[in-house]
């Protein structure tokens, strides 16, 4: 089993050792490596999987605020995620070109979140409880885009897991942040989804990551090798 932090660590180092040197674009030099999938399947380092049916979002969030998830050499420590994952909640874009909260929640409309919803509640078994947010017409005329370009819940054996695609991933910096935010909308959803089916629970089995492109700009490579060797990672 695997949680966020031994991806963050794991994904961090092959970087560092197998990433290849290349220019975003004039201003980001970095070091990058295509195509990466991970299963996190112990995503909040519960141990056991029966423990995930019976953890809450408020659960989440108290952990994040007492550390548990805090990091040596990580930019990113409690309060600020705890902030960041909890803006999940938060429809408003808060002055920002975009964030994920408001193209899930609100852009489009639609309460994206809610349809996926609704359509596991329709068909358990459905392939459609997708969430996107690119905005073609909006987005072809700006700079800055959406990193994380597509979720999804699949729920199979009474057991959600979420599904996250990364058009860019800035590992060192922005990774963690990420991936806790999309665990909380996965638990979300589960929880959600529980109050309103008859039956057995559901329970929630992690997260699916594809990363088309994961880097680490060469700003942060320092701080990215000290983080490594903060936490003993080998190999």
């Amino acid at each position: 089993m695997i949680t966020i932090n031994q991806c963050y660590l794991n994904f961090v180092n092959k970087i560092l050792k197998q990433g290849k040197e290349t220019y975003k674009d004039s201003n980001h030099h970095l070091k990058e490596s295509l195509g990466n999938f991970y299963i996190i399947d112990d995503p909040l380092d519960l141990k056991y999987k029966a423990k995930y049916q019976y953890y809450t979002t408020s659960m989440m969030l108290d952990d994040i605020k007492k550390g548990k998830y805090d990091l040596e050499g990580c930019p990113i420590k409690s309060d600020a995620l705890y902030e960041y994952v909890k803006s999940a909640d938060n429809p408003d874009d808060q002055g920002f070109v975009y964030n994920y909260s408001n193209r899930i929640l609100a852009h489009f409309g639609v309460n994206q979140f809610e349809t996926m919803k609704e359509r596991l509640l329709t068909a358990t078994g459905s392939n459609r409880a997708v969430a996107i947010t690119i905005d073609p017409k909006l987005d072809s005329k700006r700079e800055d885009i959406p990193c994380l370009q597509f979720i999804q819940c699949l729920v199979r054996d009474n057991e959600l897991t979420i599904h996250c695609i990364f058009r860019s991933n800035d590992i060192f910096g922005a990774y963690y942040s990420n991936m806790y935010f999309i665990a909380y909308l996965g638990l979300k959803m589960k929880e959600e989804v529980n109050k309103e089916i008859k039956g057995e629970k559901l329970t929630f089995g992690g997260i699916h990551y594809h990363s088309t492109s994961g880097h680490i700009y060469n700003t942060d490579l320092k701080a990215a090798s000290k983080l490594i060797k903060l936490n003993n990672i080998r190999g």
